[in-house]
């Protein structure tokens, strides 16, 4: 059998539920998709028990139907931040794994998707679908996140945008860097969603001790704003609850 296992965003976050089905397994975790401490693997590793080997990208992905083969004759655990199936990364395994005819088992967590939301003080229901502002590169600039949020503005929902995420630093995508792909995305398409007074939520680090919810704007958006892992939200116009829920949490 093949556990897919989320560890929510705290370090903490696992259920006891899930815990308690590892121990019996051979356990692995992934830090490719999402950020995954020190302080997490240790203390994953002493309330299930045994120690954690780590899987590396070319196992998720070129080598995933390898990876999940060994499930058939033992029952592996596969340890992810946040919440399984919300990357494509867990997808992969999961339908490789059911194509080998292994039984597979979701136990889910906490997801940076709900609990970003939840902290906003924005209205769940009144978000639009979510977007990746990518890392470009000399080669690579996609731009289709400012499709995405130009859409969602045009329907008055709000944009829940995850900044991509750097394995090898462990941390997200810098504010600044997002914010100057923002302006260019606008330069490039020129429908007037992003500008100087465009407002932003940081979310910086939920679901840890030291998170933090800042409203700002794209001018004032600090360039080393704190936090390893930030997600922005770009607000379309509140309503009057949320705009006191907001008001009561943000700082």
């Amino acid at each position: 059998m093949l556990l897919l296992v989320g560890t929510g965003v705290s370090y903490n976050d696992i259920s006891m539920r899930a815990a308690e089905a590892c121990r019996s397994c051979d356990v692995y975790i992934e830090k490719y998709t999402s950020l995954v401490s020190a302080q997490r693997i240790e203390y994953l590793e002493r309330i299930i028990g045994k120690r954690i080997g780590t899987l590396t990208r070319e196992a998720l992905e070129e080598k995933a139907r390898e990876t999940v083969s060994g499930a058939a004759s033992k029952d592996i655990a596969i340890l992810v931040g946040g919440d399984p199936l919300t990357a494509t990364t867990h997808k992969i395994l999961l339908t490789e794994a059911r194509k080998l005819g292994i039984t597979v088992k979701i136990f889910h967590s906490s997801s940076i998707a709900t609990a970003a939301i939840g902290e906003s003080g924005l209205d769940f229901y009144r978000f639009g679908q979510v977007c990746t502002i990518p890392r470009w590169s000399n080669n690579y600039k996609p731009v289709s996140f400012y499709e995405t949020i130009e859409r969602n503005a045009s329907r008055g929902l709000h944009s829940l945008v995850l900044l991509d995420y750097f394995p090898e630093k462990e941390s997200t995508l810098p504010v600044k860097d997002a914010v100057a792909e923002l302006k260019e995305a606008e330069a490039s398409y020129k429908k007037g969603i992003i500008s100087d007074s465009t407002v932003i939520f940081l979310m910086q680090d939920i679901g840890t001790d030291n998170q933090a919810v800042t409203a700002t704007t794209i001018a004032r958006a600090p360039d080393d704003a704190k936090g390893r892992a930030i997600t922005m939200i770009l607000p379309a116009k509140m309503s009057e609850i949320e705009e006191e829920t907001v008001r009561g949490i943000v700082v």
